[in-house]
């Protein structure tokens, strides 16, 4: 299978010219735009219609992303990013069990169209993609500061582990009905936060 762009330049020798700023600003609207679309219409979205969304010609979608799926890991990407940002933030502002329950949140209002992601990728590169390594390390990274910070607060059980609660959300992702409703969602991430809390 033809590797993807995206990991060919991973791994070929030397390193590339940095893009000029128009084109880096080209690729910014190219993933904004695929970000939206992705969410509203699903990953099967028209390139085309990504292209007029972000201002530029389907050519200029080509160069960046000479594939479908090259342009779903640059979204992937971003969106594993975000979360992540997401549960540094929420560490600054809230105590270690309400920044667990907003990630989660964040992680099952976001799931359906992850999967969708999930399976282009995975059909096109394979499990070992560079992107879903990334995500992990860094999503795992989020979860074991703020499990850390509960079980040295009290409020979280000492034999859980940021790997449990990784895999944990990871199995509810795969899983979670697309016509759940916010407060079937809400109600699973109280019920896994407090399962995860001390015993009274």
């Amino acid at each position: 299978m033809a590797r993807s762009a995206t990991e060919s330049a991973s791994t070929s020798g030397g390193s590339a010219p940095k893009p000029r700023a128009d084109a880096q600003r080209n690729r910014a609207k190219l993933i904004g735009a695929a970000h939206t679309a992705f969410t509203e219409t699903g990953v099967n979205a028209p390139l085309e219609k990504i292209a007029q969304s972000a201002g530029v010609g389907i050519g200029t979608l080509y160069r960046h992303f000479p594939t479908r799926a090259d342009l779903v890991q640059a979204v992937y990407a971003q969106y594993s990013s975000e979360l992540a940002d997401a549960g540094e933030a929420a560490m600054r502002t809230e105590t270690p069990d309400m920044a667990l329950h907003k990630l989660f949140r964040l992680f099952l209002d976001t799931a359906q169209t992850k999967r969708g992601m999930k399976e282009v990728i995975l059909a096109e590169v394979g499990q070992d993609a560079p992107v879903f390594t990334q995500a992990r390390e860094r999503t795992r990274a989020v979860f074991d500061q703020i499990v850390s910070a509960g079980q040295t607060d009290g409020l979280f059980r000492d034999d859980v582990s940021a790997d449990d609660v990784h895999k944990i959300i990871a199995g509810l992702t795969m899983t979670c009905a697309s016509d759940a409703t916010p407060a079937d969602l809400d109600r699973m991430a109280t019920i896994i936060v407090d399962g995860l809390r001390v015993p009274r």
